[in-house]
């Protein structure tokens, strides 16, 4: 799935850091798809609100980069007694293009009864 952050580029050469800032304001635009479907975790699994923080941001070729980010996300059971919190740390690729930001994320969901078999 691509989603885009808009950013008139203006023929700039950008830094890890002016990326970061960039972005850090408009994380709540991907932060859904960046998060996923913890259900891979587990049915319980729940995003902890405003968790999502980038731990980094890395050029991996002329206009293309990896951004790491984490966040935290709980499970609770009564019943199974599971109170757990957990950090996850991932990893998404973006291209830098003149207007804007294209994140390629990969979108994250539990599988079908019938994929498992």
């Amino acid at each position: 799935m691509k989603k885009i952050i808009p950013y008139d580029i203006n023929g700039e050469t950008l830094t890890a850091q002016d990326l970061q800032q960039i972005i850090e304001p408009a994380l709540s635009e991907i932060e859904e798809p960046l998060i996923g479907d913890l259900t891979y975790f587990s049915e319980n699994a729940r995003y902890e609100p405003n968790s999502l923080q980038i731990v980094s941001i890395r050029q991996i070729d002329k206009n293309y980069y990896s951004m790491t980010y984490q966040f935290r996300w709980t499970i609770f059971n009564g019943c199974l007694d599971i109170n757990a919190q957990e950090f996850t740390t991932q990893s998404v690729t973006f291209q830098v293009k003149a207007d804007g930001l294209e994140f390629d994320i990969i979108e994250l969901s539990k599988g079908t009864m019938a994929e498992e078999l």
